[in-house]
């Protein structure tokens, strides 16, 4: 939760930053900077409401994604053309509602398994998962107004975990059957320990030994890649992503990442 506050404050301070014409500039398709506010606001909402566990539930994960990004869609037009200081304070006013609520979660319950849109995950995963989106967003009104990303270590840190913690739950499932060997992931970055995963087996953790391939990037060119707002292709090919042994297992793992 203070990773959550974290980015919160920085989104807002970024917010703040721009001008008032400069929220209506597209920054993804359909969504100005006003949408893509309006979408953390309803996010949170949804959160509370519990109205985000439920709308994308169905066997087939591709058909929940679809829902979501349906529900996303109407959930930030309800709030993309409010007065500007309203969506501010919506902001902050929905991440302390979240804030308060966590602290009365007990620490078992939050890291409890349980069914949700995006599989079988705990409140702790969704609570990372709402950061690794923000900084994603963020990052998309960076690029648009030519800001620096925000790769600093405190800030990417939590996505680096989320990245690692998304493997499982949205990478495994896209891995085609027919793939083998062993892949190494680490972050240039970020002080966390090297990733194993065996792709035959959908299983991964720290210390695999002699893997295939190895794969290094900084977490903020990962992510992006795992975001899929960078094909992993151009990231390695503009030095961002360092790829060292077997290709095929290197391409199979890189084509399959995915955490939205």
């Amino acid at each position: 939760m203070a990773g959550v506050k974290a980015q919160r404050e920085r989104t807002i301070a970024l917010l703040r930053s721009i001008s008032e014409s400069d929220w209506e500039r597209i920054i993804v398709p359909r969504w100005r900077v006003r949408e893509v506010a309006g979408h953390l606001v309803s996010s949170d909402e949804g959160t509370l409401t519990g109205r985000v566990l439920t709308v994308g539930f169905t066997r087939r994960g591709d058909e929940a994604m679809s829902k979501i990004e349906v529900w996303n869609d109407k959930q930030a037009a309800r709030w993309a053309d409010r007065p500007i200081p309203e969506i501010l304070k919506g902001l902050e006013v929905w991440a302390r509602r979240i804030e308060r609520l966590s602290v009365v979660i007990p620490a078992g319950l939050a890291k409890r398994v349980m069914p949700t849109p995006f599989g079988r995950v705990s409140l702790s995963w969704l609570a990372s998962l709402r950061i690794f989106d923000e900084w994603v967003h963020m990052e998309d009104l960076r690029r648009v107004f030519g800001i620096q990303a925000d790769d600093a270590p405190p800030s990417v840190l939590p996505i680096a975990r989320q990245i690692q913690a998304g493997i499982p739950v949205q990478t495994f499932p896209r891995v085609p059957a027919d793939a083998s060997g062993k892949v190494s992931l680490a972050f240039s970055d970020i002080d966390l320990p090297t990733l194993g995963i065996d792709l035959g087996l959908r299983r991964y953790g720290y210390g695999l030994d002699a893997p295939e391939a190895r794969i290094t990037a900084p977490t903020a060119a990962l992510a992006m890649v795992a975001a899929r707002r960078d094909p992993w292709q151009d990231a390695e090919a503009a030095g961002a992503l360092k790829v060292e042994g077997d290709r095929q297992t290197a391409d199979a793992f890189l084509e399959a990442l995915l955490l939205v």
